[in-house]
């Protein structure tokens, strides 16, 4: 998931009057304009993750539908924010489709047999590359060799890094909320250069509702939010979700990073 929370006064002064003990006052300092300094993981945000990822890791493939918003920083600092939608469908543990469509760019990614394509649709430009056979594997080689990371993929592979423990340094729960006309828990997470915060259905499902993403690295500290529908009633068939190239297609390389840093280097 290509994604980045501070604590903002319009949220904050939203939720203070629910949130107890050590969350609540961090969301008073954040009010106020100030920091915490005490850097607070909570257990039961901590459980609240692992209960969620051994939920996602057992579903045999899903099909899921997104309205995300992003937010752009120009050079002069000012942040547009550009809605669109995202299509996931998944088959574990190798294939997956996905369709990006936003205001500024449409991406369509495939994944099966362990060929990766990327397709342009508008312009019908595609690119394709092999990759290993099964989907954690491909998609830490298109990061690693093409610099390439796909919208919500995460939740493909969500609880399989064991490094990420050690690189949240606060975590918390913030509350019971209403999403839809689903009941939600809010937990909010702080990782070096990431706030994120999450939203897990109180139901049986357990599946996260939405996500929110801040840039921390970034002094306009733009955004990532991610609001999720979730149907995991049928698998989808890899043949259902394959790549089919459209007719009057064109087929062009996709470059890997080292043949990029190499052109940046003679220019």
């Amino acid at each position: 998931m290509t994604s980045r929370i501070t604590g903002i006064c319009i949220v904050a002064l939203a939720v203070m009057g629910s949130v107890p003990g050590q969350a609540q006052t961090a969301v008073k300092t954040a009010a106020a304009g100030g920091t915490s300094t005490e850097a607070m993981i909570e257990p039961e945000a901590l459980a609240a993750m692992d209960k969620m990822s051994a939920a996602l890791q057992v579903l045999p493939g899903f099909t899921l539908t997104s309205e995300v918003t992003t937010e752009k920083v120009l050079e002069n600092g000012q942040k547009l924010q550009f809605g669109g939608n995202v299509e996931v469908a998944l088959h574990r543990p190798d294939a997956f489709k996905i369709i990006a469509n936003s205001d500024i760019q449409h991406r369509e990614y495939y994944f099966s047999k362990g060929q990766f394509t990327v397709l342009e649709p508008r312009m019908k430009y595609y690119a394709s590359a092999s990759a290993p056979e099964t989907v954690g594997l491909a998609l830490e080689k298109l990061k690693t060799d093409y610099g390439i990371e796909l919208p919500l993929a995460d939740l493909f592979t969500w609880g399989t890094d064991q490094t990420m423990r050690s690189r949240i340094v606060s975590g918390y729960v913030v509350g019971p909320e209403i999403i839809g006309t689903r009941t939600c828990d809010h937990y909010a997470f702080r990782q070096k250069l990431v706030d994120w915060q999450i939203w897990i259905d109180k139901g049986a499902a357990g599946l996260p509702c939405k996500i929110v993403i801040t840039a921390t690295d970034d002094p306009s500290m733009p955004q990532y939010t991610a609001l999720l529908t979730w149907d995991t009633a049928a698998v989808p068939e890899p043949a259902n979700i394959a790549f089919v190239v459209p007719a009057g297609a064109h087929k062009i390389k996709l470059a890997e990073q080292s043949a990029q840093a190499s052109a940046g280097d003679k220019q």
